[in-house]
């Protein structure tokens, strides 16, 4: 078989296509894996946070549990208002001070995100029972756990 031009021009244009098909499809799923790479990290860090648990203010906080469907978020922007912090007089103050700042770093948008915004009337963040900061990190640990499941579903 001979490759005349004709023959090159469909090939190379083929190529064009397919590649421009695997470019668009990247795109569209990458902002679905931001919000999975930094739920992750949000689990992450809460790990590294129960481990200077003995290095946190015991002052209670409110905790949400047993969050309603579509509060998700709403509960969330409540667990980073809180005011977790450490103790000063603390040698890990520096570390526990940076993770509770990466926490307070917005979520990325998803389409689940931006329906929740017009939906139902979520629990004010002061209605939540208060727990001490061990509690509040394992429920912060559940509600992300709870976030990404459905997420994937």
């Amino acid at each position: 078989m001979r490759s005349s031009p004709g023959n090159m021009e469909r090939i190379v244009f083929c190529l064009i296509v397919i590649f421009s098909g695997t470019v668009a499809h990247k795109s569209s799923s990458q902002g679905q894996d931001r919000f999975m790479i930094r739920m992750r990290q949000l689990i992450d860090i809460v790990d590294q946070l129960r481990n200077y648990v003995n290095d946190l203010d015991t002052e209670f906080l409110p905790a949400p549990q047993d969050v309603k469907r579509h509060c998700e978020r709403s509960a969330f922007s409540c667990f980073q208002k809180a005011q977790l912090k450490s103790v000063n007089a603390s040698d890990n103050a520096k570390i526990i001070n940076m993770r509770i700042k990466q926490l307070k770093r917005k979520l990325p948008p998803t389409n689940t995100g931006k329906k929740q915004k017009r939906s139902l009337t979520c629990p004010a963040c002061d209605s939540y029972e208060k727990k001490p900061p061990k509690e509040f990190l394992e429920r912060l640990k559940s509600l992300l756990q709870k976030m990404i499941h459905q997420h994937l579903s």
